[in-house]
């Protein structure tokens, strides 16, 4: 199911931990890992004063030469670094491993690039991203979005190994990614545990078989959570009662209105869990 997993890396803790996990998971799967650092094509231009806008928008302009030197260098410098990390991070593992440092769109490429692989794994935050903040970045909310693929969000720090958290809703993105998460559990031999949460306890109960009967024939027979409440709060605590080392959920909630963008609970549950988080729109 899974033979090629993209990760990409810009230096930042939170993508070196997804390095880690990605090679975790590579060679456990004997997949082939594609890994990324993507040259930001906004660090070689500037925009003009707002005189120079043609049709209301800014054109951007390349760097002066002696600039363009600068920033081609600390690229460069970026670039041996990242690679660094990547020769450190393979050391001692099987795993069939490609690097590329193409330069662009952050967001077209990573999407491009995800759409030929069958896993992508990201950091929960890139090093541009604002500092004081545990929120996702926005190119990891991107390819959760657009990149019509799992995606496993990886924190700086957290557990990285335990139990398979699924939390099921009956939502159209769970319902997309249970396959995968179920793999991941099964080839790992993992222990899984399946949580509900709903103020009807009978639409946990039908919520709970549905998981069951679709974990069955893979052998695995999870442990049962119902909550009643707020999801966020009790996905993120039973993680950690559980011990998880992966949540599996979806993107969004079983409203029309949240197929539009991020549910609550999927980015409160990705800022605040200790663990990967595994997701699909």
């Amino acid at each position: 199911m899974i033979k090629s997993i993209l990760t990409a890396i810009d230096g930042s803790p939170a993508s070196l931990a997804g390095l880690r996990e990605a090679v975790k998971w590579a060679e456990l799967l004997g997949a082939d890992l594609r890994v990324i650092f993507v040259e930001d094509e906004e660090r070689f231009v500037y925009y003009p004063a707002i005189s120079s806008f043609e049709g209301g928008m800014a054109v951007p302009i390349t760097l002066p030469e002696e600039d363009l030197a600068k920033e081609n260098a600390k690229v460069r410098a970026e670039t041996d670094a990242v690679r660094k990390e990547l020769d450190a991070a393979l050391k001692g593992r099987k795993v069939k491993a490609s690097f590329t440092s193409p330069r662009g769109n952050i967001n077209e490429l990573l999407i491009s690039e995800a759409r030929q692989a069958d896993l992508v794994v990201m950091g929960r935050r890139g090093k541009n991203d604002p500092p004081g903040s545990t929120k996702p970045g926005p190119t990891t909310e991107t390819l959760i979005q657009d990149a019509l693929r799992p995606v496993l969000v990886v924190p700086a720090s957290g557990r990285t190994s335990g139990p398979v958290l699924f939390a099921y809703d009956g939502s159209k993105g769970v319902n997309r990614v249970l396959p995968v998460g179920t793999f991941l559990a099964e080839q790992a031999k993992l222990q899984a545990a399946v949580i509900t949460v709903d103020d009807d306890a009978r639409k946990c109960d039908a919520l709970h078989h549905m998981a069951k009967r679709y974990l069955a024939p893979h052998g695995i027979e999870p442990k049962l959570i119902r909550k009643r409440g707020k999801a966020m709060a009790h996905i993120v605590e039973a993680s950690d009662q559980e011990q998880a080392g992966l949540i599996v959920m979806g993107a969004f909630g079983q409203s029309p209105i949240r197929q539009l963008f991020f549910g609550s609970t999927t980015l409160e549950v990705l800022e605040k869990a200790n663990c990967p988080v595994l997701l699909m729109a």
